[in-house]
């Protein structure tokens, strides 16, 4: 991955492979944290430094959906609703500062305090438009976020709060929020559909072929060919491109008992929201 100019992604990567096992047996065990011997992850499976917001919000695909989050979403009917049932348990105080509720902790943050997200690179067409973009303009090779996230999520975090009374009822006003990418580093694939097309590799770095990107996400086994590729002669050493999928990094973990699934936090971001976000306790 460092040879295809990738060095977010390849950081990870041996992150992964130089960590004790660790895994979530079902797509379900991996969004609970919770790993093979049914106990939650241990603490130094949670990255908290490798990934910064400033290089997400470089990429277009990232800042769109961000832009959207922090002037629209955080407005809706949703998510006040979600606000009312987080802040309740607080009315009777004067303020709420969510980060000394939390002692800083970005789990115990996202936890207690999450209430608004945006998906990027998750549709179709999202899905679609990174492949054709990889294909056109990197010979197929994805770019270090494609290579370090994949699909993934900015969350928002209720930040801070004054409360107050408005006649009878009890009002909170919320001035600032974090914001933050949060993202499962595993390999394990849902149940029933077919093991995640990651790309074909080889010795010289990481290609990826639009077509078997699109029908691994479509979930089609019977339009999906799993077959490598040849970029030049097939004779030389490194020009052959073989196609790799989830299923074989578990494979690999298994056999060496090593391989450590994580969960990824970037640095949260202070945002002070205007408007404030008024909520009806």
């Amino acid at each position: 991955m460092r040879k295809e100019l990738m060095p977010v992604s390849a950081k990870l990567m041996e992150r992964w492979f130089a960590g004790e096992l660790n895994y979530g047996p079902t797509d379900k065990d991996v969004a609970a944290e919770m790993n093979q011997k049914g106990v939650p992850y241990p603490a130094e499976m949670y990255d908290t430094t490798t990934i910064k917001l400033d290089w997400v919000l470089k990429h277009r695909r990232a800042k769109d959906p961000y832009g959207d989050l922090i002037k629209t979403q955080i407005y809706t009917a949703r998510a006040r609703q979600a606000l009312k049932e987080i802040l309740l348990p607080y009315a009777g105080r004067p303020c709420l500062d969510a980060n000394s509720e939390c002692a800083g902790n970005p789990s115990t943050l996202h936890r207690h305090f999450q209430f608004q997200y945006v998906k990027v690179g998750s549709s179709l067409s999202q899905k679609i438009g990174e492949l054709l973009y990889a294909d056109f303009h990197n010979n197929g090779v994805p770019d270090d976020l494609t290579g370090a996230l994949g699909s993934f999520n900015i969350y928002a975090a209720f930040g801070y709060a004054d409360f107050r009374r408005e006649g009878t009822t009890r009002v909170a006003e919320i001035s600032a929020i974090y914001v933050y990418v949060k993202d499962s580093y595993d390999f394990t694939d849902k149940q029933g559909e077919v093991s995640q097309y990651l790309g074909h590799w080889s010795v010289n770095g990481v290609i990826v072929l639009a077509y078997n990107g699109a029908m691994s996400y479509l979930n089609q086994p019977y339009l999906y060919f799993s077959y490598p590729v040849a970029l030049g002669n097939s004779k030389v050493k490194g020009n052959v491109y073989y196609p790799v999928h989830n299923k074989d990094f578990k494979e690999w973990a298994t056999k060496h008992q090593r391989g450590g699934d994580f969960v990824i936090y970037s640095d949260r971001r202070f945002v002070r929201i205007d408007p404030p976000i008024k909520v009806n306790l």
